[in-house]
């Protein structure tokens, strides 16, 4: 007997809290090594991100797909990877509803702390627009789409580097320009990648997939051998990052792809 959806949830959430957990052990460690600014929204974009899951807890063996880290106008505002608040307000009604029955407010700058706010230039995350439209196009709608596709953030911390204003990722941390040396800096790079294995192991014995999606190069590198030891060649899916792809493109490509494998559900 498979366990109940509300089963599921509660376990996803543990793996969510257990990520957030473990960077925050690092995060000072990243921002004095690199002159970054780092912030944590897999902790204060818990309250969304836990409605979110209760509202729409993974199926059983469900994709999981992995990215890099938090965008600054995605995860960063909502708690919810790959999901800004304008598709929170037209994609999915429910939790948009649910969140203004208890007051919250469902706009730019989200959830966004208040040091973060002078990074933020624009008013929604391109890779949303992606990652959605695949979701509708390929579930029907998505709030069915959330459910089937679950997002695994290997890194929950979001960095900007406050002299270009700009955001980046854990791939960076081996080439900053900051205070710290080489071999703290590449010592630092070593415990990121273990991390992301870490968190990529964790999300895999949780939700048994029925197939990855690895979104970019990075996380191709930081994670391809892993998991296709754990699932198998077919299984697993390297695919271009959404953040600078043509949308249909993108999203009727990761669909075929998908099909072809016997990757999505029946």
């Amino acid at each position: 007997m498979s366990p109940p959806a509300c089963a599921i949830g509660d376990s996803w959430g543990a793996v969510w809290r257990r990520s957030a957990r473990r960077w925050e052990r690092i995060a000072g460690r990243i921002a004095d090594a690199t002159g970054w600014r780092v912030w944590n929204p897999g902790r204060y974009g818990e309250r969304w991100h836990a409605l979110f899951r209760r509202l729409y807890p993974p199926v059983r063996r469900p994709l999981l797909l992995f990215g890099l880290n938090p965008g600054p106008y995605g995860m960063a505002q909502t708690g919810i990877p790959f999901t800004d608040v304008k598709r929170i307000g037209s994609h999915l009604p429910r939790l948009a509803s649910a969140l203004q029955t208890r007051g919250e407010t469902l706009a730019v700058p989200g959830l966004a702390p208040a040091n973060l706010r002078p990074f933020l230039t624009r008013t929604f995350e391109s890779s949303s627009v992606r990652v959605y439209r695949f979701l509708e196009e390929t579930f029907g709608d998505a709030e069915r789409g959330v459910r089937h596709a679950v997002v695994a953030n290997p890194c929950p911390l979001l960095f900007i580097d406050p002299g270009e204003g700009r955001n980046r990722t854990p791939a960076d941390l081996g080439r900053a320009a900051a205070p710290a040396g080489h071999e703290e800096r590449a010592a630092l790079l070593a415990e990121a990648d273990r991390l992301r294995r870490r968190n990529a192991e964790d999300a895999v014995s949780t939700l048994p997939p029925r197939g990855c999606v690895l979104l970019g190069r990075n996380a191709q590198s930081a994670l391809g051998d892993l998991l296709r030891r754990s699932l198998g060649d077919r299984q697993v899916v390297d695919w271009e990052h959404p953040a600078r792809a043509v949308p249909q493109t993108w999203a009727s490509g990761l669909r075929r792809e998908l099909r072809r494998r016997a990757l999505l559900p029946r």
